[in-house]
């Protein structure tokens, strides 16, 4: 998966964006793509071409029901599982799937869903730093996140002494360009959860509908 800014960079001081410098080739940053119960933000958005290309060619967009997703988790990805082996609620969940979500039989049922894409970095603008630090904290189970602060920010000791001790990463926008004060904290997926998933559909929904407005 790709990372942001890691701990044996330097400080980045350019001309224009920090994430235009930075940001690994193909993954784009896409306005609103990063959504959760506290928050909203812009995000990079790195898209499994492959995934994406079997979606299309079914029909099926972002799949964001907690609830399927949870069970689609349950089954091995390529592999069936007998229908007498699951509850008769998941067997209900994933008969009614979208096309696309799983392939069935007489026997039993075999998923074919992957997550379309990944969210590596989760970029928060707020015009006030506590506020954006809140938000930020919404964002810690499912990406490496950054702050992005105008140049007027009176506070910036404060905001970098919290910023950092939540692995929350400071951008400060100003005449001269974007400059890097505080790196983000690297972030690991630990173990994969319906809600991380989730997140990762609702990005790639976001994208999709980019796409498509972009012609």
């Amino acid at each position: 998966m790709p990372s942001g800014p890691g701990p044996d960079q330097p400080p980045l001081l350019c001309d224009g964006s920090v994430a235009a410098q930075v940001r690994p080739t193909g993954v784009a940053v896409v306005a609103g793509a990063a959504k959760v119960a506290g928050g909203r933000a812009d995000a990079w958005v790195d898209i499994d071409e492959r995934e994406h290309r079997r979606r299309a060619l079914l029909g099926l967009g972002a799949v964001t029901s907690l609830e399927l997703l949870d069970r689609v988790l349950g089954l091995p990805r390529g592999g069936w599982v007998r229908w007498n082996d699951l509850t008769p609620e998941e067997t209900r969940s994933l008969r009614a799937a979208p096309t696309g979500v799983v392939v069935g039989s007489a026997l039993g049922v075999c998923r074919t869903l992957a997550p379309p894409a990944a969210v590596p970095l989760v970029l928060i603008r707020s015009a006030s730093w506590r506020r954006g630090l809140r938000t930020a904290s919404a964002f810690e189970p499912f990406a490496q996140r950054v702050l992005i602060l105008d140049g007027s920010c009176r506070s910036l000791r404060e905001v970098t002494w919290e910023a950092d001790c939540l692995g929350v990463g400071v951008w400060i926008e100003n005449g001269a360009g974007t400059e890097e004060v505080v790196r983000p904290a690297p972030w690991r997926q630990r173990y994969v959860t319906a809600a991380g998933w989730r997140f990762r559909e609702r990005a790639y929904g976001v994208w999709l509908s980019a796409a498509r407005l972009g012609g």
